[in-house]
């Protein structure tokens, strides 16, 4: 399987390990791209001579990444190599002859029986009811219908023999049924059509007097059948792979299955390296999610406890004012004209009141002072700024 990623140490193992030539060759990129980007990454390279010297069995030695290069880092060559399969896109690769007819595929037993005319005059695609999953789904005219049959039949043989499953299901958000095939655990659908044209019609003489006197004519251009029969890939792919394959004019659809057996496997890796890719960005949006949750947990304890502070301080001036509101009373004529005894029991009473008031004589002092965990100071300033706003 062609490598889209390599990490920094094993592109820099594989060039001191093989011909840059040949390494270009084995994932096709072109070799002046791979040089380039050996250079943008610091990757050393061996130097004219390594490799003649290496074949007459002379000592060569090779060169270290450098040290502020971070060999664990991922590099993608996917967008490279685009080069070599553009100039390998018109070579034929045909897939050999099915071994067994189309009746042992219970997908095709029955698909020309569910392939009916059209029902409306200017529609020239056969049908399928809507829900059929019995059979394989084509949207194929009369006369590509046996041909589009052979080109399904030649499919599935090439599928069994890799050991992949066939499916018909309706997709998650699909509105219609979509041929499926599991490539080594990866659900990819496919699709068989033929291409249409638009061309126009030749209008009934009441139809040429309605256009010549400016009124509308129904359907007057029509999608007619082209005879061009497409594979389509729906699923993504990387870059350089197509989903869409179709009949040239100097390469039929047949003999470009080969290929298209091919890009299904790239794009069942490619499907799992970007399912690869929204765990991992799903893990992190759940690890920030986290983070940001228990900070807004910090920081609504540390309000509260700096609101506790706060709505102490007015109780303790509340109690210091009450103090010296008692201080005041007892210097007071009135209170001189007491009795000792009273005096005692008025000073018991009104400090009473006082102590009350006074979160000193709390034990929810001690509560709010013996802090178990360090206070985050990030979390203290926004919730210090809520309660300032909030006041």
């Amino acid at each position: 399987m062609t490598p889209t990623q390599l990490t920094i140490a094993e592109l820099h193992e594989a060039v001191w390990n093989k011909p840059l030539k040949a390494l270009a060759e084995l994932w096709l990129v072109h070799p002046h791209a791979l040089g380039q980007l050996l250079n943008k990454h610091q990757i050393p390279r061996p130097p004219n001579g390594y490799w003649t010297q290496k074949a007459l069995g002379k000592a060569v030695k090779n060169v270290a990444l450098p040290e502020n290069v971070s060999p664990s880092r991922l590099i993608d060559i996917s967008h490279l190599q685009s080069y070599k399969r553009e100039k390998s896109r018109n070579l034929s690769a045909t897939l050999p002859q099915p071994k067994k007819t189309f009746g042992y595929y219970p997908l095709l037993k029955g698909i020309k029986s569910s392939l009916t005319k059209p029902l409306y005059q200017y529609d020239f695609i056969l049908t399928q009811r809507y829900n059929d999953s019995s059979v394989l789904r084509m949207d194929v005219s009369l006369e590509q219908r046996d041909r589009a049959i052979s080109i399904l039949h030649v499919l599935l043989s090439a599928f069994e023999e890799r050991g992949w499953t066939v499916k018909v299901e309706k997709l998650r958000y699909e509105k219609r049924l979509m041929n499926i095939v599991a490539v080594d655990g990866v659900d990819i659908p496919f699709r068989l059509r033929e291409k249409l044209k638009q061309t126009k019609r030749e209008l009934s003489a009441a139809e040429l007097i309605n256009k010549a006197s400016n009124r509308w004519v129904s359907h007057e251009k029509i999608n007619v059948p082209s005879g061009v029969l497409q594979l389509y890939i729906e699923r993504p792919t990387p870059q350089g792979i197509k989903s869409m394959f179709e009949d040239r004019d100097t390469l039929s659809l047949e003999d470009q299955l080969g290929t298209f057996i091919d890009h299904l496997k790239e794009s069942a890796v490619y499907s799992r390296v970007i399912e690869e890719r929204q765990k991992a960005r799903e893990l992190e949006w759940q690890a920030e999610q986290s983070r940001r949750q228990e900070f807004e947990r910090a920081v609504r304890a540390e309000q509260e406890r700096i609101n506790t502070f706060l709505d102490m301080f007015n109780q303790w001036q509340k109690a210091q004012q009450c103090r010296q509101f008692i201080a005041t009373i007892s210097g007071s004529e009135a209170a001189s004209q007491l009795s000792e005894n009273e005096k005692t029991k008025w000073h018991e009473w009104s400090e009473a009141i006082a102590d009350s008031l006074d979160p000193l004589k709390s034990q929810a002092l001690s509560r709010m002072i013996s802090v178990s965990s360090v206070v985050d100071r990030s979390s203290f300033q926004t919730a210090l700024a809520r309660v300032i706003k909030g006041n």
